[in-house]
């Protein structure tokens, strides 16, 4: 069963499942709340929550975090898959810390099939459950409660956004791909602040508690498939500068061979007054660190528009998660603005389709 687990997880997250197009989703129905689109939606069979962020407690220790809960369907037509035993509904969950200061990095990886009350996704109230990992939305409330362990560390957060969701689409329908079914819906919460605690358990049984509070980048997407046929994965940054004031997500996708894909794109934001302002851009451009079949991770560099340079330096050498999947997922320090007068500030790398790591840089082997 673990082989059949991992072989879906592989097969959803990054094969890319192609099946007939589902309902539209109803863009104009009302928002209940500031977290209006959290429900799961099971007529898609890719869904996933996802969040990465940075801690600091009073004793002044930083971390970074990833905190992701996916959702998948298995809708295979073939007799092997429609046993009693057969999952319809898969579940993950992923989970990181960056040590900022002892430069480590853990990461964590469930998969479990549909089950009862312990491992699913539900609308009203929303939650999302992988065993002792849980995203929920109590009714009314403007703060989510994220629960998840990694390693020896035991985190309990609430999450509340500064600011309504940004779609990174003017009509939410975000193409990653030529085929008129590659795309998804796909929305953030860009600022989200934290308060909570995290437990740490020692060797010796004993426990830790302790206050922490930062910030976060809250994703949300769901879609058909995850990449189109000649797709192997992405580059995915977020970036904040150090006041908050200018920020930016932007993605490259990346076809076989590592190839550059003409599909990019990058939602730019400025806080002004209490306002956010957003805007879309097709002009994204790789500056550096592409060489040949691998990516060095110390030099990437993007241009944006035409005349914001963001340069991304991971915080660690190593933050790789191995599991079902490899893929690059880490705390890193930002750059960005135009050439003359750069700020500085935090964000988050991913990169997905290069699972090897050879000193820098992140590689595709040829097979």
């Amino acid at each position: 069963m673990k082989d059949l687990l991992r072989h879906l997880i592989l097969s959803l997250f990054f094969g890319g499942l192609l099946l007939s197009p589902p309902p539209a989703f109803a863009a104009s129905s009302p928002a209940p709340s500031l977290w209006a689109h959290m429900a799961p939606h099971p007529d898609y069979p890719i869904e996933w929550w996802y969040m990465t962020g940075y801690l600091t407690t009073g004793e002044k220790i930083r971390q970074g975090f990833q905190a992701t809960f996916f959702r998948m369907t298995n809708r295979s037509s073939s007799s092997q898959d429609k046993g009693p035993w057969s999952p319809r509904e898969i579940f993950g969950f992923h989970g990181a810390v960056s040590d900022l200061d002892r430069k480590t990095f853990l990461s964590t990886e469930r998969e479990r099939r549909g089950f009862s009350r312990s491992v699913l996704a539900q609308k009203d109230p929303f939650s999302v459950r992988i065993g002792r990992n849980r995203l929920d939305l109590p009714k009314s409330s403007a703060t989510l409660a994220l629960i998840f362990r990694v390693g020896n560390q035991s985190f309990n957060l609430n999450l509340t956004p500064l600011s309504p969701p940004v779609w990174h689409a003017a009509r939410k329908k975000f193409f990653t791909g030529p085929s008129p079914k590659d795309w998804a819906y796909y929305y953030s919460y860009p600022l989200v602040m934290i308060t909570g605690t995290v437990t740490t358990v020692d060797a010796d049984g004993a426990q830790k508690t302790r206050t922490v509070h930062g910030q976060c980048w809250f994703d949300h997407e769901w879609m058909i498939h995850s990449m189109a046929k000649d797709q192997i994965g992405w580059i995915w940054v977020w970036a904040w500068n150090k006041k908050n004031t200018r920020g930016l997500m932007l993605y490259q996708m990346l076809d076989r061979g590592v190839r550059l894909s003409p599909f990019h794109r990058a939602t730019v934001l400025e806080r002004r007054e209490g306002d956010l302002l957003v805007t879309r851009t097709r002009n994204v451009r790789l500056l550096g660190g592409k060489n040949g079949r691998c990516l060095d991770l110390s030099r990437i560099a993007f241009l944006v528009g035409d005349n914001t340079v963001v340069r991304i330096h991971p915080e660690i050498d190593r933050q790789l998660l191995t599991g079902a999947v490899s893929y690059w997922e880490g705390a890193a320090r930002i750059t960005l603005g135009p050439p003359s007068s750069p700020e500085s500030g935090d964000g988050y790398l991913e990169v997905t389709g290069l699972g090897t790591l050879r000193d820098k840089a992140l590689c595709r082997d040829k097979h």
